[in-house]
Order: structure tokens, then C-alpha cells, then sequence
């Protein structure tokens, strides 16, 4: 298989507003999300449940049509496509890895099967099942086995090269480790990162628990009521200033600075950065 270009790869979301009705109230589940990821990076969706998170990677998936803003993956404009040409996107340079991995897999079809026809015969020519499930992996032992006989990691990593058959760009994963613990978990989060860095492949995972965020090495994005609220990669976290110009601290902060600490703000090293600390007894310095 072969790596992708990267300058395919990247993600591109500008003023996303998601609007639902519910007994006739207007619930913004996305309130003006922008968003870059850049070739190659590995980013984590986190918040707690209705944060917005799901519904974000829906509308990447163009599962969902945004009531405003746009959309780009991989140089193609999603928002107000036709459902014909998503489906040629989703089946070509975007693939999308379902909660519910059945959802991704032919339970009648081994293994292997699943990987070689479980695509149209456009795509089936141009997918190397062995390859990819090298990439993932799966025993050799266990890919001429029925897909109801093998357990639910590899069921699960089954689902991921599927998704990954057609060497996307960018590979959108809801939940991916949601239904496995231990070792089960460490095996998906090493198929990922196996697939960005032998493939190229750019991958946005919604995940609720940070512990698959750092075993992912992902840019993590916390999400909260609609918004994006923290970006964090390499060491370095960005706070998002509120309408109102109040900034929300993450979690590892709050526990550094409770309510009632004096802090001092002083400029950073580089143009418009700020570094916070704590005030000493003598007062800023």
C-alpha cells in the first residue's frame, strides 16, 4: 500500500453551527467550531456526553448536514453535497469507523473477506487485504476464521482495516476502544498509530477517556457545549477566550490554581503569548 500525499490529508472546518428541534426548541449541539488538522496529526475529540463531540465527527463524516459553516477533508468541499458524491468521497479519501463496528462488517464473511469483498468491484482492485491487515495486527491464524469466531479486539481491528482498505486520507473513529479494556485497548491504539505512520493516514478519534488520548500521542481537543474549549499538543495547551473574555481552565490547571489562588500573567517568550503563575507572598514580580 502506499503512503498518502499530504497535502491531501488536511481538515478544514470554519463557523460550524449545528442546530437541532426538539418539541419545537432550537438546541445548538455545535456553536461556531473552527477547526485545522493538518496532515498526518492524530487528533482526539474529548468532553463529557452531549459536549458536541459526536455530532462534530458526524458532520465530518457528512453523515450530518451543518445548519451553518463549511466543511473540507482532503480538498473536497462536504457541505451541501449531494449524497451520491459522499458517497464517493466516504469511499475514497474519507473513512468513517462506526461505534458499532458491526455496522463496518459482514458478520456471514471471514476475516479476510471482509477486507476483500466488502467494497464495490471499483475499489476491491485496489485493496491489498493481507497488506493491510499486516498493518493492524491480525494473526494470519485468524483470517480465514468466521468474523463471529474471533473476539471482540479483533473484531474491532477487523473494522479497522476495512476502513483503512482503500488507503484514505483521513480516517474519522467514533469511540474505537469504547467496548474493550486492557490489553484489547492497547491493540486498537497501536493499529492506529501503525496506519498514520505507515500510511499517512490523519486521524480524528472521539474518545471519553484521555488515557486513549495519550496512548494515542493525540492533539487533544476538549469540546463542551458546542464549543471548543482547549487544544493541547506537544506540551503546549491553547484556552480559548469566551464571548464574555473569561478563559475556561482545563482540569490539571483548576488543580494548580483552586478558586481564591492569586496568579500573575506576564508575557511570554514569543508575540502575543501570556505565561500564568502564581503569585509569591512579595506580590508580581
Amino acid at each position: 500500500m502506499t503512503v498518502n500525499d499530504a497535502t491531501a490529508a488536511t481538515v478544514s472546518v470554519e463557523g460550524l453551527v449545528q442546530i437541532y428541534t426538539v418539541d419545537g426548541q432550537d438546541t445548538a449541539a455545535l456553536s461556531g467550531v473552527s477547526l485545522t488538522v493538518r496532515s498526518g496529526e492524530i487528533v482526539a475529540l474529548v468532553g463529557p456526553s452531549g459536549a458536541g463531540k459526536s455530532t462534530l465527527l458526524s458532520v465530518l463524516a457528512g453523515l450530518t448536514t451543518p445548519s451553518a459553516g463549511r466543511v473540507q477533508i482532503a480538498g473536497h468541499e462536504l457541505s451541501g453535497k449531494d449524497v451520491g458524491r459522499l458517497d464517493s468521497v466516504r469511499g475514497t479519501d474519507l473513512a468513517v469507523l462506526l461505534q458499532d463496528v458491526s455496522r463496518n462488517l459482514l458478520p456471514y464473511l471471514t476475516v479476510r473477506q471482509n477486507i476483500e469483498l466488502g467494497w464495490p468491484s471499483r475499489l476491491a482492485r485496489s485493496i491489498d487485504a493481507d497488506a493491510i491487515l499486516d498493518i493492524v495486527g491480525i494473526d494470519p491464524k485468524l483470517r480465514p476464521q468466521p468474523l463471529q469466531a474471533v473476539s471482540a479486539a479483533s473484531r474491532q481491528l477487523t473494522a479497522i482495516a476495512a476502513t483503512l482498505a482503500t488507503n484514505p486520507a483521513v480516517l474519522l473513529a467514533d469511540e474505537p476502544t469504547s467496548s474493550l479494556t486492557g490489553a484489547e485497548v492497547r491493540a486498537v491504539t497501536d493499529a492506529i498509530l501503525r496506519a498514520n505512520e505507515e500510511l499517512g493516514t490523519t486521524v480524528i478519534a472521539v474518545t471519553h477517556d484521555l488515557d486513549v488520548a495519550t496512548a494515542l500521542d493525540a492533539r487533544i481537543i476538549t469540546i463542551r457545549d458546542g464549543r471548543i474549549r482547549m487544544d493541547a499538543r506537544g506540551g503546549t495547551t491553547e484556552l480559548l477566550v469566551r464571548e464574555d473574555g473569561s478563559i475556561p481552565l482545563p482540569d490539571d490547571l483548576i488543580r494548580q490554581f483552586p478558586a481564591g489562588t492569586s496568579v500573575v500573567v506576564v508575557p511570554g517568550a514569543e508575540p502575543g503569548t501570556f505565561v500564568v503563575r502564581r503569585a509569591t507572598s512579595e506580590g508580581p514580580q
